[in-house]
């Protein structure tokens, strides 16, 4: 008998011991996933970060894992943040970034059974990353229909943080949708800086807008983070449209927010968290757009049916694919 009784005491320590063992950082069960969010600077940037937020915040509410997010604001401590996730046990962590690419590229390939994703780049060649990138030039080209009908000094800006690849995209969409519809229209554009500050300086894009303004600009489009906010500020003060970016901006102007072109960042963490949460780790590349609803702009008060219309109607042919928008990373 206390033979028999030993064997099973030393099964249960064997399949207990079995179980722990079984919780890898790759599991697919709700309770052994911990999910991560690294952010480009803090929040409160009313841009990426709160969206990523968000989407951060849903998957903790609709699936009740751990989460947690870093305030990323030393640009050379990248490494050492996404260690810190790891070392405490996240085993999902997103990236809302593509200054964190160079990073993370090196950081990944350490920790094959953890779950990496960046935004806003494409990173194909390390297996435990996924990239989600975001149509950006198409949600512009709308947001570029709407300036173009809505202003009547045919003078609309465009101000952008850094002049980058990732930036032009916007830049050059946001143009094509303008001309698309008032090809006699002029576009100002206009650059803050050349580095990482460029992103958080809310004084020199209210003085580039000022300027867009003086020589004309009466509705003004930014993709410049939390720096835009300088923008919406000299377009609320000079009684001018103003046109925000990656979430609806409106309640920074409400009586000045024509529209917002939307990058949907909060989706990409919460699809990414769930595929990982689910034990089918999305991979690759995804392209949020205006087929997948990934993109788009925001319907609001100041959108006369007439602009809608237009919008609509160049967003269905985008999907279609008769409308081509330039993408400039592609070339």
């Amino acid at each position: 008998m206390k033979k028999a009784l030993s064997i099973l005491l030393t099964l249960m320590m064997l399949l207990a011991i079995t179980a722990c063992g079984s919780q890898t950082p790759s599991g697919g069960e709700t309770d052994e996933i911990k999910v991560g969010l690294l952010l480009e600077g803090s929040l409160g940037d009313e841009s990426i970060n709160d969206q990523a937020y968000a989407g951060l915040q849903k998957v903790a509410e609709d699936f009740g894992v751990e989460t947690k997010y870093v305030e990323c604001t030393d640009t050379s401590k990248y490494g050492d943040y996404l260690e810190g996730l790891v070392s405490e046990g996240y085993n999902v962590i997103c990236c809302d970034s593509f200054n964190h690419e160079e990073a993370l590229r090196a950081f990944a390939p350490q920790y094959p059974n953890v779950h990496f994703m960046i935004l806003d780049t494409e990173v194909n060649d390390v297996e435990n990353i996924a990239s989600f990138t975001y149509a950006t030039h198409e949600c512009s080209f709308l947001a570029g229909i709407a300036a173009a009908m809505k202003t009547e000094s045919n003078v609309i800006g465009f101000i952008g943080g850094m002049q980058i690849p990732t930036i032009e995209k916007f830049q050059v969409g946001f143009e094509e949708g303008v001309h698309y519809v008032n090809p006699d229209a002029e576009v100002i554009v206009k650059y803050i800086g050349n580095d990482n500050t460029a992103w958080n300086d809310p004084a020199t894009a209210k003085t580039l807008s000022l300027d867009c303004i003086a020589n004309g600009a009466d509705v003004l489009y930014h993709a410049a983070g939390a720096s835009g906010m300088g923008m919406i500020e000299a377009c609320k003060e000079n009684n001018l449209w103003a046109i925000g970016v990656n979430i609806d901006q409106t309640h920074l102007a409400p009586e000045n927010m024509l529209t917002s072109a939307l990058t949907k960042g909060d989706r990409a963490v919460y699809l990414f968290a769930e595929s990982c949460i689910k034990g089918e780790p999305l991979a690759g590349m995804t392209v949020l757009n205006c087929a997948n609803e990934g993109v788009g702009v925001v319907e609001s008060q100041f959108m006369t049916e007439e602009i809608m219309a237009a919008v609509n109607d160049a967003a269905a042919k985008i999907v279609s694919g008769e409308l081509k928008v330039t993408n400039v990373m592609d070339y």
